[in-house]
């Protein structure tokens, strides 16, 4: 497990690097953009070719290569049976990749009228949605392979680079902004190459992190044993990873009926939300998939039961208070991070309550991550798909039944309700097939940190409303500082409960930190 965790820091401290420059990012789209129809346009062309991001880096392509190149690594007498593997599964994924770029850009605007059938109405969203959409998709061809030489060098223990990489694509956003702007037609034409841009540099960038391993050549793919079985999981896996971000794309569908403003208002408080799921939920999946494959392999019942119990502790101590804070503080953090330029007060109310109703489903988010990898693990991409599906239809009941009583909120509340029973299922499976067997220490853990978690609560909701019972007639410095002090005071006394309560102890974080 110590191996584990000190991957899982390294991943978590990239991700977060990454996740801050995406603030950063937003920050200044917000600014230049705000909620307006062309933000809404570039959103949902950006969901396209960042839904395949989301599935193939951090869920299906990963977890049907990585259990499969493990056993390739762990059964190969020498290096060339991997170097195979690694050339043939690349250049199959590039010739799929480019087939997929040359349908999408002749089509983009059949699929612009399925992701957002309402912008049918405003000929304007919808011209800009197609352009956009053309512009960025080739995208997804730099993305893939750049999710393939991740996998590649997780499975070697080494999570640095591709946990890094996604801070390149954020770089190139906030560049592009600045730079393309004053020579293109508007802002979204600059971000629309600017994510062209990004994905170019992190292909070149993860191509030199694998070249310390293979040097992998394009060839004519050769349909294999391996390969096929590559392929077994990898198809069911793609809805069953991507779940979370179906029901976002459902989101935005019929979110593009609502007045101007709302899809954006989705996509800003996804945005926040998205931030401790990726460097708790995705980091603890990305570096929990190769050491699980590997322990079911050896068939080490104890490394396993182990690596999962502490898997779902660790989650439940970061998933709960996140939630909690996102909760509490999500007025004024849209406040002090959207509030300014052509993003206005309106924008604000909205996204902060969809922020909050987000919030609640996040522990299943992370939940997800981290119970779909046991399933990948085991070479089972199957379940999570069926159990997809049923969340799916829930989201799409519960927003339709929603979205007029509560716009956007509707959609938000419809998402964390089909998480939680995404999560409860798959828990549920993995129990009764006896693959996860709950030990003691998790159960008193889980009673401390609700508990934790409630002292937490109370004290970070009577600081908000002390501190920020007017936030309009402060200044942005001001407000920032007595962010940080609530978020501060609140992490100091939920991370003292912790420590009296024993959920951790010094020695643990010595003993996990260990090098």
């Amino acid at each position: 497990m110590q191996g584990i965790f000190r991957s899982f820091f390294t991943v978590s401290f990239y991700t977060l690097l990454s996740r801050v420059l995406g603030f950063v990012r937003d920050i200044f789209i917000a600014r230049f953009l705000g909620s307006t129809v062309t933000a809404d346009a570039f959103f949902v062309a950006f969901r396209i070719p960042n839904f395949f991001r989301r599935v193939l880096a951090e869920g299906a392509y990963s977890a049907a290569l990585v259990p499969v190149f493990s056993g390739v690594v762990i059964d190969s007498k020498d290096d060339q049976e991997a170097a195979d593997f690694v050339e043939n599964t690349m250049s199959l994924l590039l010739l799929v990749t480019i087939l997929l770029t040359i349908i999408f850009y002749f089509g983009m605007p059949y699929i612009i009228q399925v992701l957002a059938p309402g912008f049918s109405e405003n000929k304007e969203a919808f011209d800009l949605a197609v352009h956009f959409g053309k512009i960025i998709f080739p995208y997804l061809i730099f993305i893939s392979l750049v999710a393939h030489f991740t996998s590649i060098i997780n499975v070697h223990g080494k999570f640095a680079a591709g946990a890094f990489a996604p801070a390149i694509l954020n770089i190139s956003f906030i560049l592009s902004l600045f730079l393309l702007t004053p020579y293109l037609s508007s802002a979204g034409h600059a971000l629309a190459y600017g994510v062209l841009i990004g994905g170019l540099f992190q292909f070149i960038f993860m191509y030199q992190a694998v070249l310390q391993l293979y040097r992998p050549r394009i060839r004519l793919p050769h349909l294999n044993e391996k390969l096929r079985k590559f392929f077994s999981l990898f198809f069911p896996g793609i809805i069953g990873s991507g779940v979370i971000q179906l029901n976002i794309i459902i989101g935005t569908i019929i979110a593009s009926f609502l007045p101007v403003g709302a899809i954006s208002h989705i996509y800003y408080a996804d945005r926040l939300n998205q931030l401790p799921l990726a460097i708790f939920g995705i980091a603890m999946g990305v570096v929990l998939l190769p050491s699980l494959s590997k322990a079911i392999k050896e068939n080490n019942t104890q490394e396993i039961e182990t690596t999962q119990n502490r898997s779902l502790e660790f989650c439940l101590l970061i998933s709960l208070p996140s939630a909690a804070g996102l909760f509490i503080l999500s007025y004024p953090i849209i406040n002090i991070l959207f509030e300014r330029g052509a993003f206005l007060s309106n924008d604000t109310f909205y996204t902060s309550q969809v922020l909050s109703i987000f919030a609640l489903g996040l522990p299943a988010y992370i939940l997800i991550k981290v119970l779909v990898t046991c399933f990948f693990a085991r070479e089972d991409t199957k379940t999570p798909l069926y159990i997809s599906i049923i969340s799916v239809i829930i989201n799409v009941v519960l927003s339709l039944l929603l979205i007029g009583s509560m716009r956007e909120m509707g959609i938000a509340l419809a998402t964390a309700i089909s998480a939680w029973v995404n999560a409860l299922l798959l828990f549920l499976i993995l129990y009764f097939k006896k693959n996860l067997t709950l030990d003691n220490q998790l159960f008193k853990s889980s009673f401390k940190i609700i508990i934790s978690v409630i002292i937490m609560v109370i004290a970070c909701y009577f600081l908000n409303n002390f501190l920020f019972s007017n936030i309009l007639d402060l200044n942005t410095f001001i407000k920032i500082l007595i962010l940080l002090i609530i978020i501060g005071a609140s992490k100091i006394i939920y991370l003292a409960m912790i420590f009296m309560l024993k959920v951790l102890t010094i020695d643990d974080l010595k003993r996990y930190m260990r090098k």
